[in-house]
């Protein structure tokens, strides 16, 4: 294959945003097995140092297939690919841009999706205008080892999960578990309740943005219960509980085993870096099996109303629920 050949056959992949979780998105991008010309927007230059080392000792593929910009192209472009890893606040603003000057493929969030329930459906609305497969980076369902679990426990009784821990991060990642959980069951979620948390909020360690402690529950319509606490405490710890037609299967990620009848096996954990394979197959088939995105927006909407009514903040669809 000549190299012009090969050049025609890339794929184009935009990245908006390659900061903590955006260079991690960078990071399993450089070893994608698909033909790929990556365009890195990160509008801090402070940090393009980090990037540029990073493409010229780490990625596949040669320096030449990455470009770094402080804001997206001006000429219209195709994007195969768009992965939008700003923060909450700013990142319906960033796909709105995007998604204005440019043609795009399938569209991958990131999550917490937006401040506010009525960028849910604007954002949803301009999708749907175009019928761009769109996502969100609940990236649990990308663990073979959640797969493995979701396949033998379809099409029987519902799964009930409880998750223990400390300094986990609940405002921000309550939606993993809300996704784990509609994912492991294959049913939709039926109701949040909040009661079970701390009062208030504290400030969280990123300016703006704020932390809970305590626990949340949530049903599903077939049945399943999910409870989820959070501790505040200064190590990270996380257990999670799965209760199913008699199993109990305990999980504990951080050390990557699992545990069923006394007996514990490796129990794979993967993280964002760790998994160009999603990536791939967003280029391939427009679908990473990651969230749907009318499915998190769900998940959002659920969410980000109750944590309005936990924060005494109106629950209107322009309210601002400093969570990302």
């Amino acid at each position: 294959m000549t190299e012009q050949h090969a050049d025609a056959m890339a794929k184009n992949v935009l990245l908006c945003g390659c900061g903590n979780i955006g260079f991690r998105h960078l990071q399993a991008l450089a070893s994608i097995e698909t033909p790929a010309k990556i365009t890195i927007v990160e509008p801090f230059e402070a940090g393009h140092g980090r990037i540029t080392d990073f493409i010229q000792s780490e990625a596949s593929g040669g320096a030449e297939n990455y470009r770094l910009l402080t804001a997206p192209p001006e000429v219209r472009e195709r994007f195969d690919l768009v992965v939008i890893a700003t923060s909450a606040d700013t990142r319906q603003a960033a796909f709105e841009n995007i998604n204005n000057k440019h043609d795009l493929g399938c569209v991958l969030f990131e999550k917490i999706l937006f401040q506010t329930t009525g960028a849910l459906d604007e954002v949803g609305d301009l999708l749907g205008q175009d019928n761009t497969p769109a996502f969100v980076n609940c990236g649990r369902r990308g663990f073979e080892s959640y797969r493995a679990l979701a396949g033998a426990f379809a099409g029987k009784g519902p799964t009930h999960i409880t998750v223990t821990g400390g300094a986990f991060g609940l405002a921000s990642n309550a939606i993993h578990f809300l996704d784990l959980a509609e994912f492991l069951n294959g049913a939709s979620l039926q109701s949040l309740d909040l009661s079970g948390l701390d009062a208030g909020a504290i400030e969280s360690k990123r300016a703006g943005f704020v932390e809970i402690f305590g626990t949340l529950t949530a049903e599903l319509e077939n049945g399943a219960r999910l409870s989820v606490t959070c501790a505040d405490t200064d190590a990270m710890s996380i257990s999670i509980t799965l209760a199913h037609e008699g199993r109990e299967i305990t999980i504990d990620e951080l050390a990557g085993m699992q545990t069923e009848d006394g007996t514990s096996s490796p129990f794979e954990v993967k993280y964002v870096s760790g998994m160009p394979y999603l990536y791939d197959d967003a280029l391939r088939h427009a679908d990473p099996g990651l969230t749907p995105y009318a499915a998190s927006v769900r998940q959002h909407r659920l969410y980000l109303e109750a944590m309005c009514r936990h924060l005494d903040l109106p629950v209107r669809n322009d309210t601002v629920c400093p969570v990302s």
